[in-house]
């Protein structure tokens, strides 16, 4: 198993259990854990210095989520996904994303707005120091922050369901996309400004193209990263 682990001190007093699922559940976002890397319960527990029994509760919850997948008589290992499932993961984005945008239209609070303008802002800042990870990291911030937006407690559930899927296979910041960067960061402003238009029909529409990777440039070609891959963002 990864040394990822070895730097983590303890755990607080509380639910070990919820602890657990949310470090491993972070661990396995930030690809920190590699798809099909075994988690063996008990080295588990003796990094985090706890039993295994609230080390087996957090995996049986991420195996629920299809973050973990359990083989019997061999254990638990980050789930690793086939080019199906990435593209039944692209699906799945695109139709929570269409959804995301009309719920989120008109309903962006100050707080909210402020911290999007500040993500894109700061996605150019990354495409000009060429830190293509903290761009991905902006890029996944940002659309969890509309998902938030929409008001509806699911949607967020169901991100945390898909996004370790959206990383590991790269359907946001493929690090081969070779068209500018600094594009994929103004398609976020209009995605925040067609979220600002107040028209839900129009916002669904922009943010499922934007998902499906078949948003148009100015002479209406397909943008970098269209044509259905939604690599760039």
């Amino acid at each position: 198993m990864t040394d990822a682990l070895s730097g983590i001190s303890g755990l607080e007093r509380g639910l070990l259990s919820d602890q657990i699922y949310d470090l491993v559940k972070s661990m396995i976002k930030s690809s920190q854990l590699a798809p099909g890397e075994q988690l063996v319960e008990s080295q588990l527990a003796r990094r985090l210095r706890v039993s295994q029994a609230p080390v087996r509760d957090a995996l049986k919850q991420l195996a629920h989520e299809g973050l973990v997948t359990h083989v019997r008589h061999q254990g638990n290992f980050v789930t690793k996904h086939s080019d199906e499932e990435a593209q039944q993961a692209k699906q799945a984005r695109v139709a929570l994303e269409a959804l995301a945008g009309r719920l989120a239209c008109g309903r962006l609070t100050a707080e909210t707005r402020a911290r999007l303008e500040e993500v894109i802002v700061a996605m150019h800042g990354t495409v000009d120091a060429q830190d293509l990870p903290a761009f991905r990291e902006l890029d996944f911030g940002f659309h969890r922050a509309v998902i938030e937006a929409s008001g509806n407690t699911y949607l967020p559930r169901m991100w945390d369901i898909i996004e370790p899927s959206l990383r590991s296979m790269h359907l946001l910041g493929d690090p081969e996309f070779t068209g500018d960067w600094h594009q994929v960061a103004d398609w976020h402003r209009s995605l925040l400004d067609v979220l600002d238009g107040g028209d839900a029909d129009a916002a669904s529409a922009l943010f499922e193209a934007h998902a499906a990777g078949t948003l148009l440039d100015a002479d209406g070609d397909v943008a970098p990263g269209g044509a259905g891959s939604t690599a760039a963002g």
